[in-house]
């Protein structure tokens, strides 16, 4: 009969980076602030709990041995203080596990051999460490480009008179643009949105005035001139700026739950693009959502 030997030292090591690329994985993807040191701290706690499977009684490894360490181990390495966290981590943190083994025995029988397959079963185990790595890196990437942008932007219409665009609206938390008449905060859109939705003196006004100057001047005089607001606002290499703004006779703001309807805001444009990429075209202040 055939036996194999299990090395102890091998067995430490082997289960302290799975257990460290797992919990660090488990983080990324909660998005929780990681602290490497409890992190270590932790994967060490379950790299000698696998160890002492080699020498312990078996009562130390039940289920439900295995879930309290589980459990013990994720307190650890994270500082969770709400039960409805801690139960997403563990979520994740089974889930990546089941991911690994999974991977690991896959690998296994594409290349077992009766010769090699033991031999083999380390470099399942890096496919499967190599894949966790990969899901905490480019899971959180896509959270921050993707998920979590497309979460923030929302559908808008702008009415103005007898004329409506829409467009993609991103809800931008540091817009604090206020209209000085009405107090009411100011949505930011591009011109190219809203130049169809303006009258064609205006669109004229606009793409042939050769300083900003002469384009309040002229926009002045305009057929809209009652709808003109100037917007101040100042940022970073410009201060106490001003932005041209035109008054909206309604904005609807389309979101998961429900359509908002605000009348009367003011709709400032701007002249360049507000997303490199094209994926909005207007800024949204927080205000508009939370008050109708």
């Amino acid at each position: 009969m055939e036996t194999y030997v299990v090395y102890a030292d091998i067995t430490f090591v082997v289960n302290l980076i799975i257990d460290f690329s797992i919990l660090w994985t488990t983080g990324k993807l909660a998005r929780v602030n990681l602290s490497y040191p409890r992190l270590v701290i932790a994967a060490l706690a379950g790299a000698i709990y696998a160890v002492g499977f080699l020498f312990c009684s078996l009562f130390w490894y039940g289920l439900f041995m295995k879930l309290l360490f589980s459990f013990l181990m994720l307190g650890i390495a994270f500082n969770l203080t709400k039960f409805e966290k801690f139960l997403q981590m563990i979520m994740y943190f089974y889930g990546i596990s089941f991911l690994v083994a999974g991977i690991t025995v896959g690998l296994s029988f594409l290349y077992e051999t009766n010769q090699y397959f033991y031999t083999f079963s380390y470099l399942c185990l890096l496919g499967g460490l190599f894949s966790i790595i990969l899901l905490g890196i480019y899971a959180q990437r896509f959270w921050e480009k993707k998920f979590l942008p497309n979460l923030l932007k929302y559908q808008v219409k702008l009415s103005f008179a007898e004329f409506s665009c829409e467009g993609s609206g991103f809800l931008d938390t540091g817009n604090s643009l206020l209209d000085p008449l009405t107090n009411k905060p100011v949505v930011v859109a591009e011109y190219q949105l809203v130049k169809n939705c303006l009258p064609e003196d205006m669109r004229r006004i606009f793409e042939n005035s050769s300083s900003e100057d002469e384009l309040l001047s002229r926009l002045t005089e305009s057929t809209w001139s009652s709808r003109l607001r100037l917007i101040p606002f100042s940022s970073i290499g410009k201060r106490n700026g001003l932005l041209i703004g035109i008054r909206a006779d309604e904005v609807l703001i389309n979101t998961i739950k429900k359509l908002i309807i605000h009348k009367n805001l003011t709709v400032a444009i701007y002249l360049d693009r507000l997303s490199y990429d094209g994926d909005y075209e207007m800024l949204i202040p927080s205000k508009i959502l939370n008050f109708n």
